[in-house]
């Protein structure tokens, strides 16, 4: 018997981030909280830069499932220099970490920017 599932539900995933998602962080370190993701780097946090205007295209279809594109963010003033290894999301009513993901590593310089290139979230169809 094959799998299937409506893209109604696939969406609702990513339709939650894109209404949710209100704060986009690059980090030193994998953050596991909201705390982590937020908080500087070297205070008790992985943050190097934030931003609070995240903005997404989606949810669309894609080769095998659902996708919402997480826009171009440039030039997020960098707070605390360090080697950017992960991009966050999060959601700062209730303090909710909701995505990790890694980035290509890069040093970046507090006063200087950074921007964090267009990438997306996938949910695949069932298999």
């Amino acid at each position: 018997m094959a799998k299937w599932s409506s893209d109604i539900l696939l969406d609702l995933l990513l339709q939650y981030l894109e209404d949710n998602v209100d704060r986009i962080s690059v980090c030193t370190s994998q953050p596991t909280t909201y705390a982590e993701a937020t908080t500087n780097a070297g205070a008790g946090g992985y943050k190097l830069a934030i931003s609070s205007t995240p903005t997404f295209t989606g949810p669309v279809d894609d080769t095998s499932g659902r996708k919402t594109t997480i826009d171009q963010e440039s030039t997020i003033t960098v707070d605390v220099s360090g080697t950017a290894l992960h991009v966050a999301l999060a959601k700062s009513t209730g303090s909710v970490l909701l995505y990790v993901t890694t980035c290509t590593s890069q040093a970046l310089t507090s006063g200087n920017t950074v921007t964090i290139p267009a990438w997306k979230v996938n949910v695949p169809d069932p298999t």
